[in-house]
Parts: C-alpha cells; structure tokens; sequence
C-alpha cells in the first residue's frame, strides 16, 4: 500500500512539473515581449524594464528561468491582468466561488438523478424501463452542451419566460461580497426579507445547473447500469435468490454497495466532464465564474490570466483524479488485497 501511493504521489508531481513546464513555455510562446507576457505590467520605465528583466533571470539560461517561475508560482505571484490590471491570483480567488457552486449544485443533481436511474435499469436490464433509460440517457448524451443551454433558453426563457437567462442575481438586489458562494453571501447580508432573494438567485440556478449536469448524468447512468449487471449476475447474488430473499433486500444489502464501489475511481472522469462543461455553461449563461473569465482572457488576449487559469485549473483536475484513485483504493478491500498480494 505505501508503494502505491508513492506511485500515485509520483505520477501527481510529475504531471504537475509537466503542466508547469508548458505554462511557463506560453511565457516564450505568446507574441510580445515575455516581461510583459510574465508580469503584465505594460507601462514600465526603462529602470523597471531592467529590473524585472534581472529579477525574471531572461538573460539567463531556460533553466534558470524556470526555477525563477517556479518560485513565483510557489509564492502566488501570477503577474497582473492586462485588463484590470489587478493581481491574477486574486481575480481567481474572487472568481473561483461561482464557477465552485454551480459545480457543486450540477454534482448534486448528476448523483441524485444518475446513480437512482443507473441502479433501476441494471435491475430491470432489457425491460421496458432498461429501454426507455437508457436511450434517454443515449440521446441527452449525444447533444452538444451548448446547443442543450441555448434550446433551454429558448423554451424556458424566451417562449415560456418562467426563468432567466443569464446571471446569477437580479440587479436590484445588491448583495456584498463575502465568500463569493451566492447563497451564503445572502445569508449573510444585512437585508431583512431574503426569501425573495433566494427564490431569485434558485431561479437563476436552474438552467445553468441543469444544462451542466446533463452529461455527467448520462455517464454515471451508463456506469451505474453497467455495474448493477455485473454485480447481479454474479454467483453470490443467484445464490441469495434461491434462498428467497426479496429483490429489495438483495438489491439494498448487496447490489448498490458493490455497484458503488467501481464508480468511485471514475469520479475523477466525471469531474473532467464537469469542470470542461462549467467553462462552456457559464459562456452560454453569462455566469460569472472561471470559464466567462478565461474567454475574456482570450478576446483581450490577457496573457497571464490564460498562463495562470491553465496552471491552477489543470492542476485542480489532476488533484482530484489522484485523490479519487486513492480514496477507492483505501474503500476498496479487494483493491488493497491485490496490492498487498
């Protein structure tokens, strides 16, 4: 068991050492000169210039400069946006919160939704109800994400005007900044009646949370049928349906707990999927999170911010996918005898 998550420790900083290598090569690879490219600062005297040249090691070797970004990176210093010329890190900071709750709130309805839908058709495989399930899962899978969000809009906002289009908030409610999470920040705050605030922040939530937990939905569908069947056609579970035991009992005992167990190394998949549509989400819905501000980088062409968004968010991925790895090797007792064995 340690070796394996030495291996796994291993395989985290060699891919992270990867990723900064190629975020420090866009330093070089972005047209202009890399000392803007690197601090964003663009009105600079010739003192400055030189200053920060000597402090960035560029008339060094690459090596040198590498180690120089590195111990930037370590200590979070990610230069200033060209556009609010703001330091990078805490745009993300400030940032981050949004792009964190809608992600949240489209796992939350990808599990309650995907893991109830994927066990009843791995019970009732090639019934009607298999059927219906997983060709609506097989349809939702197969549309673009964004042509999903823009139909909601359609239907919802523009015929039916039951939602809204774009936002988190209603303008006329000015809530402060505290944590950056909506509905906790509305806690929080100082106005006395919140529940019409609340209800127009939920409405907000709806579309963008649903267009976003589509295809996570359809995959854990697929995973969960898949398991549920290998789980029921193994021999323990035929043996206790000799023995008389109701379908439920079986299914609550033994089915869902081993079906579960395979999922949890392909959390790091669903997450992926997540995080990649999050960024498309909050384009179409004007959501205020990561992804709005990443294109807004590349229309400015706002060099650091996409330098550092494209370090800290795949660094954030890989993070997950080797905790999720880990976490079903500690869960998993037939994984760790293999290990051990």
């Amino acid at each position: 068991m340690f070796i394996y998550l030495v291996k796994r420790l291993n395989l985290l900083i060699t891919t992270l050492f990867l990723l900064s290598l190629l975020s420090f090569s866009l330093g070089h690879l972005f047209p202009g000169d890399p000392v803007i490219n690197f601090t964003g600062q663009q009105s600079l005297t010739y003192e400055e210039y030189a200053d920060i040249r000597q402090a960035l090691a560029l008339d060094d070797s690459y090596f040198m400069q590498y180690l120089v970004y590195l111990d930037r990176v370590f200590s979070g210093d990610f230069g200033l946006s060209f556009t609010s010329q703001s330091e990078v890190i805490r745009d993300f900071v400030r940032i981050f919160p949004a792009s964190a709750e809608l992600s949240f709130y489209a796992l939350v309805v990808t599990m309650l939704v995907g893991l109830p839908l994927g066990l009843w058709a791995g019970v009732k495989r090639n019934s009607l109800i298999d059927k219906i399930i997983f060709s609506a899962s097989a349809i939702a899978n197969s549309i673009p994400i964004f042509w999903l969000g823009l139909l909601f809009i359609l239907v919802f906002s523009l015929n039916l005007a039951w939602l809204p289009i774009s936002g988190r908030l209603n303008l006329l409610y000015d809530i402060p900044y505290i944590s950056g999470v909506l509905l906790i920040d509305i806690a929080l705050s100082d106005f006395d009646n919140k529940w019409p605030i609340y209800q127009d922040a939920l409405r907000h939530l709806i579309l963008p949370t649903v267009t976003l937990a589509t295809l996570p939905t359809t995959l854990l569908i697929g995973m969960m049928r898949t398991n549920v069947i290998s789980v029921m056609d193994s021999q323990y579970i035929k043996a206790a349906r000799t023995k008389g035991i109701s379908l439920y009992q079986i299914v609550r005992r033994h089915v869902l707990r081993n079906a579960l167990l395979p999922i949890i190394p392909q959390f790091g998949l669903l997450f992926n999927t997540l995080m990649t549509s999050t960024m498309i989400t909050e384009i179409i819905f004007s959501w205020p999170g990561i992804g709005h501000w990443l294109l807004e980088a590349i229309y400015q062409r706002d060099y650091p911010v996409i330098q550092a968004s494209l370090l800290l968010v795949s660094s954030f991925m890989i993070l997950i996918n080797v905790l999720a790895d880990i976490i079903h090797t500690l869960v998993n007792p037939l994984v760790r005898k293999e290990l051990n064995g």
